[in-house]
């Protein structure tokens, strides 16, 4: 296969990929304490020259545009304020720790409720971490302070478990849960400053989207060109070779 077919494939994958992660960005503009992706771009070297091969000579063929990596990028997203003492948000680094089917998971949406039971829930029935383990809240007046310690008509009754982990290393679970990749760990941050009544807004700039969308669209549909016309001119070509003058 031609180079510039090559680099022209390479480049509209790469693309493809792009579109994607934009369009599931634009799809959690509104979800709380949502993480967009990001990526990055890397040449890629290694295609090998066929032609040199009995020679016993290699020539890498460089194949210009490839995705060198996904990732999540955690910046801080806005905060709105709710009123609701169970709604909470982190300023900061940090994830909240809750106990899933899969087993504990990270999150930065903090609009919890509580159970039949007095426990302190997400908006799926998974159980929010405390120091001990699920936290119990029951009946009376919740107050959550910024360290993150909280208090049922004035008496504590647990601190909400705030974890750390390398924005590399973390890994999108669904729901806004997170885990953290193999070789990472999550680590307990501790002094943690969390908001009550207050919900952490998507990071999702849905007008830089927009634009990142528009733009990616425009670069596949030209890498798209360039593989026609690399196509086009083979076909001309074997029409013409051999034929007479």
């Amino acid at each position: 296969m031609d180079q510039g077919m090559y680099t022209a494939a390479a480049g509209a994958m790469a693309m493809e990929e792009r579109l994607d992660m934009i369009a599931n960005n634009l799809a959690n503009t509104n979800t709380t304490g949502f993480k967009k992706d990001a990526v990055s771009y890397q040449k890629f070297q290694k295609a090998l020259d066929a032609s040199m091969l009995y020679s016993g000579q290699f020539r890498e063929k460089p194949v210009d545009v490839v995705i060198g990596k996904q990732y999540i990028d955690a910046s801080q997203g806005g905060f709105e304020d709710t009123h609701n003492p169970l709604d909470v948000a982190i300023a900061g680094e940090g994830f909240f720790a809750v106990n899933t089917p899969d087993g504990i998971r990270y999150t930065r949406s903090g609009n919890f409720t509580l159970s039949a039971e007095g426990l302190l829930v997400t908006q799926q029935g998974y159980t929010v971490q405390g120091q001990g383990g699920d936290i119990t809240i029951g009946k009376g007046k919740v107050t959550i302070s910024e360290g993150g310690s909280i208090m049922v008509d004035d008496v504590v009754a647990d601190k909400l478990q705030v974890v750390s982990v390398e924005e590399k290393g973390l890994d999108r679970q669904g729901n806004s849960f997170y885990a953290p990749k193999q070789g990472f760990e999550a680590t307990a941050v501790e002094q943690p400053e969390v908001r009550q009544g207050v919900l952490e807004s998507s990071n999702v700039d849905p007008i830089t989207e927009m634009v990142g969308l528009i733009t990616t669209q425009r670069a596949y549909e030209s890498f798209q060109k360039v593989i026609r016309a690399v196509n086009d001119t083979y076909s001309q070509s074997m029409r013409t070779v051999g034929a007479p003058a």
